[in-house]
């Protein structure tokens, strides 16, 4: 089905601000004027892609990723979205770039607080689209090294997203996660499942359901729910936010997040 013409932006200082060789739009898969040959899916906002599937050669986005913690769940052995503890403020500014079409690389720098917790990178592949162009897949590769206590957190996903009709659409993550820092041998391996759903409300704004599912070797298991909002203020500006909550054996609580974009 053929998304609606975008209308006029509210507001666009920015019109005709390019970054690099390419042509991608600023938002890729959020901006209602995206590229027509590939599916629009959304981003999650908490465990995010490099970049949208069928990114463009020249797109680049810097922004900023904030999650806060209501209450804390005691003895939680299993890092959240961000490969942190989810115990105190936690906040990432990252910087992602579409070096050629379907090929993506972001480097981000976790903070608990005023700490700088982490290191990370990560690359991001698209493969193709199917049916009609409603079905976009592609895989994702995350090398993070956390600080305090020194280790490892290799991940590795596979991705896919469906565009189900120009209001509804679809994106999943399955893979798996390694953690060297794991006390017990037994969590070291962690299986991943993030389910996201979107609905388009306006041009300028998506809604969504965002899921993520952490299941240890062990069978200690965190799962973060998080209703969101996702608003593009100008064609090259955007805010997201939402709030819901993470679950785990240890307990649960109450989580706000919120991420700030700007593309060029």
């Amino acid at each position: 089905m053929q998304l609606p013409e975008r209308l006029p932006p509210i507001y666009s200082m920015d019109e005709g601000l390019s970054f690099g060789m390419g042509g991608g739009e600023p938002f890729g898969a959020e901006d209602a004027s995206a590229e027509d040959d590939v599916p629009r899916i959304p981003e999650p906002m908490v465990f995010d892609l490099v970049r949208p599937l069928g990114a463009r050669r020249g797109e680049f986005e810097i922004n900023v990723l904030g999650i806060v913690p209501i209450g804390q769940v005691p003895g939680n052995t299993i890092p959240n979205a961000l490969g942190l503890s989810g115990n105190q403020f936690e906040w990432a500014p990252e910087v992602e770039y579409a070096f050629r079409d379907n090929w993506a690389i972001e480097f981000e720098l976790p903070f608990d607080t005023t700490t700088l917790a982490a290191y990370k990178s990560a690359g991001q592949i698209t493969f193709g689209t199917a049916f009609n162009d409603r079905f976009i897949h592609g895989a994702q590769v995350i090398v993070q090294y956390d600080r305090h206590p020194a280790s490892w957190l290799p991940t590795f996903l596979y991705i896919a997203g469906v565009r189900i009709d120009s209001t509804w659409s679809f994106l999943g993550m399955i893979g798996v996660r390694g953690d060297t820092g794991a006390f017990h041998r037994a969590e070291r391996v962690q299986r991943l499942l993030n389910l996201t759903l979107f609905a388009d409300i306006t041009n300028y704004a998506t809604i969504g359901l965002e899921t993520n599912l952490a299941v240890a070797m062990s069978g200690n298991s965190s799962l973060m729910v998080m209703p969101q909002l996702h608003w593009e203020i100008t064609d090259y500006f955007m805010i997201q936010a939402g709030a819901g909550g993470e679950f785990t054996g240890e307990g649960s609580m109450g989580q706000a997040a919120f991420r700030v974009i700007r593309s060029f």
